[in-house]
């Protein structure tokens, strides 16, 4: 991957540039990016270019026999390390598999990646087997360049087994380079980050994701605006955005809160099966938008948000605004987060559906008896 191929941060793309040139590139470095933020595709392009045998002053070449290995995550000095199922395996046995997912979608979140391996539920770690497995690959000397890199994406799955690697990352073999990618760098191992140096990438903002969105005719006009916005930075949850806002969730989310303010949670349980079907990464979207619409309620009495929402979502939001005071926004809006988290964490869709639907119940009770 070069690094034209990846939107934005060219501030950043110019100082990993600038570290492979001048020849001081970190030993350990910690790249640090909430999802959909191209840490992973960055730090993928920082090792390309590293290995590069033709790089230009902005970019690796493409072309060259290594560009061409790493385009396919096939180089022999590229080690690649990720979260994955079982306690018995090693990333050698999900290697394919990562390498098709990654490279059908850069930007993958950690949901897309258990999908694409079927988890089924299943605890995904980084385990003991698999560190003994890189300090091994990591003891050999390069093989074509003048360095070897290991990136290990979301390595706050190590847990405890991180702290087989301390020494390795503290000292490890010549021309060994560790980039390790974390979405949540408060979950690993302090001993870790304390050997590292931090690559902070920030959020995309909203203006170049809707950019993005138009010039890739991914979406046009309020559409691309209102992917943008919902996605809070995440270029992928954008892209997954516009394409569910062509399909209109409008009409089920209304009446799924509809179902909610009149108590019929039994309703609800009849119909799971209408919410199960769509899939957790549509239901994801589902409850993203339901985010959308709990800001717009709230803002509804001080902005003007009619080139923002539809006539329906506008008249909805205006009736919202009507039941929820400012704490049961907060309830709402952290059930919401708390679902898509459980999602992601490979959760029961139905258990995660009820819990949300009783907590909406709760709490659209407030201000006037009104219908939304």
């Amino acid at each position: 991957m070069k690094f034209a191929d990846i939107l934005g941060h060219s501030s950043i793309k110019k100082t990993l540039i600038n570290s492979a040139n001048s020849g001081r590139i970190p030993h350990a470095q910690m790249v640090i990016g909430s999802e959909g933020s191209s840490a992973l595709p960055l730090a993928m392009a920082y090792a390309q270019y590293i290995a590069c045998l033709n790089k230009t002053d902005d970019d690796s070449c493409g072309t060259c026999s290594s560009c061409v290995k790493y385009n396919q995550l096939i180089h022999p000095d590229l080690h690649l390390s990720f979260p994955f199922i079982g306690s018995n395996e090693t990333c050698d046995d999900y290697i394919q598999d990562f390498r098709k997912a990654f490279l059908s979608n850069p930007i993958m979140s950690f949901g897309d990646w258990l999908q694409s391996i079927d988890s089924e539920n299943k605890r995904a770690n980084i385990n003991i087997k698999e560190c003994r497995n890189i300090i091994r690959k990591l003891a050999l000397k390069p093989y074509e360049s003048d360095y070897k890199v290991l990136i290990m994406w979301l390595p706050e799955f190590l847990g405890k087994e991180g702290n087989v690697l301390l020494k390795l990352i503290e000292e490890p073999p010549a021309n060994t380079l560790f980039f390790l990618v974390t979405e949540n760098q408060d979950l690993i191992l302090s001993t870790i980050i304390s050997r590292t140096q931090f690559i902070k990438i920030p959020a995309y903002p909203i203006e170049e994701i809707e950019q993005f969105l138009l010039n890739n005719q991914l979406a046009g006009g309020d559409l691309a605006r209102n992917a943008a916005l919902m996605s809070e930075g995440n270029l992928n949850k954008a892209i997954k955005l516009a394409n569910e806002l062509e399909n209109p969730q409008f009409e089920l989310f209304r009446a799924w809160m509809l179902d909610c303010y009149l108590g019929q949670i039994y309703k609800i349980m009849d119909e799971l099966e209408n919410y199960t079907e769509k899939g957790k990464e549509s239901l994801k979207m589902l409850f993203t938008y339901g985010i959308h619409m709990l800001r717009s309620a709230m803002l509804f009495k001080h902005q003007d948000l009619s080139s923002k929402l539809s006539a329906q979502e506008l008249e909805f939001v205006g009736k919202l605004s009507n039941l929820i005071g400012l704490d049961a926004a907060k309830e709402i809006y952290d059930g919401f987060n708390k679902a898509i988290f459980e999602i992601d964490r490979n959760g029961s869709v139905k258990l995660i559906l009820i819990n949300l639907s009783l907590t909406l119940k709760n709490n659209l009770k407030s201000k006037t008896v009104q219908k939304v």
